[in-house]
């Protein structure tokens, strides 16, 4: 199975700036009326309008050699990717392909920028829980992401296969007590077994961004590693449920899917009467690209939430490199010239760098849903901007 990696993403989002253009496409790699795949015929097409629309720029002499790159990666593309993203330009020497284990929409873009935006939707949309299954012999952790269980790590009882006591020579009663380790006579809560369970999963947690951690196993066993874990990552149990001791990540599925439907619906709710608290006292909130932009810039934002609208122009300044939540022609800050650039794409590429967390919301349509009216985007900041902000760009915000 091919798994979309942070490590992928971070190769694009830390290519030098420069002013020569990238293609990016995305091709939908799915078989379609049993047989055909139409990326061939989309990615001819696409292409030859975009030959008509370069044809009196310099893009349009590199862009013969970025489209067979594209072909020639789509050619090549393993029989189980699902999807396909390929970044090709010759001038600045770039060549990426990342297989996808997901469909996307066929799609060719040219600019200045890696156009990263689908993945990036992607890898914030849908949380990442670390599973942990247990009984008194063995554990087994798996992250469960983007609607996959992978295993991760195990870890196995050190006295699993030693003899015991009665079994050893010159055995007497009185040494029975004395000597054994066993948790049924010294007490379940000093095995050191479920204390190196406990650390196991507190150092793995540390190593990566969780939104949640699923404890499954007998239920003594799993009340047990809820309280020998670490403070924060206790905070973080959002299930607890029986089930028989496997390594196989398919048994695991129904189970940890349901649990984590619980979760996620219940936070998006808590989620959202936060800021709907926070909106109406306006404390310590963002709305709009603009405010959410000036937070991440600022260092102030906590937590991002997203709705399904990703289509939000923004502007980069060339002098001093500011970012805006519009489309304006002149840096209000700097009176420096600006570029079009996609707000969505800069705000999780910021939330991904500097490890914001990032709320994509599954209902957002809903009218009784407060982003509608943020613009789409919203976010909790730790602290108010300690500066106002230059009436021309409010205006051309509110606007937008």
């Amino acid at each position: 199975m091919l798994f979309l990696t942070r490590q992928e993403i971070e190769i694009l989002l830390d290519a030098p700036e420069e002013s020569e253009c990238v293609v990016s496409a995305y091709a939908d790699m799915t078989v379609q009326d049993g047989f055909a795949r139409h990326v061939d015929l989309h990615l001819r097409n696409e292409a030859r309008a975009a030959g008509s629309a370069l044809a009196a720029t310099a893009v349009h002499k590199d862009l013969d050699a970025n489209i067979k790159v594209v072909r020639e990666a789509i050619a090549a593309a393993p029989p189980t990717a699902r999807g396909l993203a390929v970044f090709s330009s010759v001038a600045r020497k770039l060549r990426h392909v990342v297989p996808l284990e997901f469909p996307v929409e066929n799609r060719l873009v040219i600019d200045e920028d890696v156009f990263v935006l689908p993945l990036l939707e992607r890898w914030h949309s849908d949380a990442a829980y670390l599973i942990v299954l247990a009984d008194s012999d063995e554990a087994h952790f798996f992250e469960a992401r983007h609607g996959h269980l992978e295993p991760v790590r195990d870890v196995h009882r050190d006295d699993l296969h030693q003899q015991i006591q009665r079994d050893k020579p010159r055995f007497t009663y009185k040494k029975r007590f004395a000597k054994t380790e066993h948790e049924r006579l010294h007490g379940i809560e000093d095995s050191r077994f479920f204390h190196q369970v406990a650390q196991a999963a507190g150092e793995h947690a540390r190593s990566g961004h969780f939104t949640g951690l699923v404890l499954l196993g007998h239920s003594y066993i799993t009340q047990l590693l809820g309280r020998l874990l670490p403070r924060e990552l206790a905070e973080k149990v959002v299930g607890e449920a029986p089930h028989a001791m496997t390594s196989r990540p398919g048994d695991l599925t129904a189970e940890v899917s349901r649990l984590i439907e619980c979760d996620r619906d219940a936070r998006e709710a808590r989620i959202l009467s936060e800021y709907s608290a926070r909106l109406e006292q306006k404390h310590l909130v963002a709305s709009g690209p603009t405010e959410v932009l000036d937070a991440l810039q600022q260092g102030r934002a906590t937590e991002i939430l997203f709705g399904s609208r990703h289509d939000l122009p923004g502007s980069r300044c060339y002098e001093c490199g500011y970012l805006l939540g519009a489309s304006v022609a002149t840096c209000p800050y700097c009176q420096g010239k600006c570029r079009t650039i996609s707000a969505a794409q800069e705000i999780y590429r910021m939330a991904l760098r500097h490890r914001v967390p990032v709320h994509v919301f599954r209902d957002a349509n809903s009218k009784a849903n407060p982003l509608a009216s943020a613009g789409g985007v919203a976010a909790f900041v730790r602290a108010e901007a300690n500066w106002a902000r230059d009436g021309q760009t409010a205006g051309v915000a509110e606007t937008s």
